[in-house]
């Protein structure tokens, strides 16, 4: 929480002010001491849990090498039990013939090594025939990749110019043995739903009519791209054309009717898709309610997953939180379609594989439920993972290479079948680990929202709704046995009640000061504007906008004392003035050494003293006072 300073109104109204001022500061206090103490509880909590169920991490083991017969371009990999088979395309010269030695050889890791074994799992011999039919009659096949679907496994061939042109061979998987079925069911090599929600497209009672139109987005947020840029507002306003976002678009001269606009809510996020008139692509922008942002977003054009439990949504180059938290990760992979999710038994971790048809690349993020992040992404040409919880992959080389380097990975995605540790005796074993892990990601989000900025979009209404979720769904939160986090998320709950109805305390006087800043800004640039266009024929020209302008500098640096003001504008402010005011003064300098500078004074001070001694009244000789007092006080200027 930011320090702020007084409000200079009224003298009775100083001690209202230091006593709200302390309240909700006091209050913003308990609310990061809770945070702290539920950090260090779950912390606590995690340890414990990690003793009881272990803990698998997600590590590179080693790297080891595969050695082909032949030169070869690998293309991918896939697990059959403890073996795995490796595919890749080789370039047989003279040879009239391919068998499946050529494009396939099967491994399996013994004590940290690769040791090649036969082919017995695929020496099925009606795909023998099928396979030589296939290198036969399609003169351009290579192989493509492996590809699971439930219990079946799919062997992909490209037989044309493009990755949609392809030939299958099915397999259904039993262990370690692999029955062949049939090469006619390319139509089952079929990719998931790409985004996992529904684009409504934007109607026309949806249009706003006025100075600048815009399309409202269920009255969320409002949308426009006409007068030459795209514009997303958050309030419903038609006469101004400004907003929190804007880019230019092609077509300047657009009306409100031309644009495509597609739109999707989840949560606190709105998805936009929008086209704007005549151009050939989408754009794609998430705005954020609760923050009240907009970011573009160029990947939810391949595709966009719900991440688990509402958190967010996760695309192929990054990830969106509910809560803001935004993360984008550099990537030169090209157009990627989502391929499919894996969970580790205990819902903590969380992996999502995206795959590039044209280039043969996979963009793999390991998201984790309690950190709520993605850790950094995995980039590869083929991967697979065992029910050990290794995975293996690789980065292909450009030209054929007989020795192929694969890493070995330990993660914890084991299968449904890999055995579990753990005290069947513990209170936390009993409780189970899917349970802690679920309850300690809510308790994530509560700390979340903590760190926040009272800028969010009712923060602390959110804060009591989520602490009260959480201690109301988790009995067991308040046992010794697991760090008494219960008690920290009520600490947080009750400090959060408070703070409601101190913030709105707090935003009216925000607004107060938001109103005194503005009408200052706008006297000040206007006695600015009017020095500067003033014609300076005389010493009064001089003194009048001098003066106005030290009217105008004391005016900005009052502002300082009003509480929640922006210091930076502030000084911004109070800059320009001084700058102005310094560059009329170094004029008015150049202006004195004339020997006629100060003639309008030697004037009205000979006029002033001849009316001395005819001053007929008190009230007249006060008047002649001021006078006097005024000229006085404009040449010690």
């Amino acid at each position: 929480m930011s320090q702020v300073t007084e409000t200079p109104t009224a003298p009775d109204d100083r001690g209202a002010a230091n006593l709200e001022k302390s309240t909700y500061e006091i209050i913003r206090q308990r609310l990061n001491d809770g945070g702290s103490e539920l950090r260090t509880r779950l912390a606590k909590l995690d340890a414990a849990r990690r003793d009881v169920f272990g803990s698998i991490p997600n590590q590179l083991l080693a790297t080891q090498r595969i050695t082909t017969a032949n030169n070869c371009v690998a293309r991918d990999i896939v697990s059959i039990g403890d073996r795995f088979l490796f595919g890749y395309n080789v370039r047989l010269g003279l040879r009239s013939e391919t068998v499946p030695a050529d494009v396939f050889s099967v491994w399996r890791l013994v004590d940290g090594q690769f040791v090649e074994e036969s082919l017995a799992p695929i020496e099925d011999a009606r795909f023998q025939e099928d396979f030589r039919q296939l290198y036969k009659y399609y003169k351009t096949t290579t192989f493509s990749r492996f590809f699971r679907n439930g219990p079946h496994l799919f062997m992909v061939f490209q037989v044309g110019k493009t990755a949609e042109d392809i030939k299958t061979f099915k397999w259904t998987l039993h262990g370690e043995k692999l029955v062949y079925l049939d090469n006619r069911s390319d139509h089952e090599v079929r990719y998931p739903p790409q985004h996992e929600f529904e684009w409504k497209r934007t109607v026309r009672e949806q249009h706003r009519s006025g100075k600048f139109p815009h399309v409202s987005i269920e009255d969320r947020v409002f949308v426009e791209t006409v007068g030459g840029d795209l514009t997303i507002k958050i309030e419903d306003n038609t006469e101004s054309g400004s907003g929190i976002y804007s880019e230019p678009v092609e077509d300047r001269d657009q009306s409100l009717d031309d644009a495509e606009i597609h739109y999707a809510i989840v949560g606190n996020l709105v998805l936009l898709r929008i086209r704007p008139y005549k151009e050939k692509g989408y754009r794609h922008l998430i705005y954020n309610s609760k923050v009240q942002s907009a970011v573009r977003v160029d990947s939810l054009a391949d595709a966009a997953v719900l991440l688990p439990e509402g958190h967010g949504l996760i695309f192929p180059n990054g990830y969106y939180l509910q809560t803001g938290e935004f993360k984008t990760f550099e990537s030169t992979v090209g157009k990627l379609l989502f391929e499919r999710r894996i969970a580790s038994p205990n819902g903590e971790d969380h992996l999502y594989a995206f795959y590039d048809r044209e280039k043969a690349d996979y963009v793999l993020l390991p998201y984790n439920m309690i950190r709520q992040q993605v850790d950094v992404p995995i980039l590869c040409n083929g991967w697979s993972n065992f029910e050990d919880g290794r995975m293996l992959l690789f980065r292909a080389d450009a030209e054929p290479q007989k020795h192929h380097a694969i890493q070995i990975w330990q993660t914890p995605f084991v299968g449904p079948d890999h055995p579990t540790s753990g005290d069947p005796n513990s209170f936390l074993y009993k409780i189970g680990n899917r349970d802690i892990v679920r309850a300690m990601s809510e308790a994530y989000e509560v700390l979340s929202l903590v760190d926040k900025d009272d800028s969010y979009a009712n923060l602390y209404v959110d804060l009591v709704r989520k602490t009260t979720d959480l201690t109301d769904s988790y009995f067991w939160l308040d046992d010794a046995e697991a760090s008494k986090v219960g008690e920290a998320v009520r600490r947080i709950r009750d400090a959060a009640s408070s703070a409601i109805e101190e913030f709105d305390k707090v935003v009216r006087v925000r607004k107060n000061t938001r109103e005194r800043f503005a009408a200052t800004e706008t006297s000040v640039r206007e006695t600015i504007t009017a020095a500067a266009a003033r014609m300076y024929r005389s010493i009064d020209d001089f003194v009048a906008s001098l003066a106005a302008l030290r009217k105008g500098r004391g005016e900005s640096i009052a502002l300082r004392d009003l509480k929640y003001v922006d210091l930076a504008a502030v000084d911004a402010l109070e800059k320009q003035v001084a700058e102005n005011s310094e560059r009329i003064s170094r004029r008015c300098v150049e202006f004195l050494l004339r020997p006629d500078s100060l003639q309008p004074y030697e004037q009205r001070v000979a006029t002033q003293r001849d009316r001395i001694d005819k001053v007929p009244t008190v009230a007249e000789a006060d008047k002649l006072g001021a006078e006097l007092d005024g000229s006085a006080s404009e040449l010690e200027m």
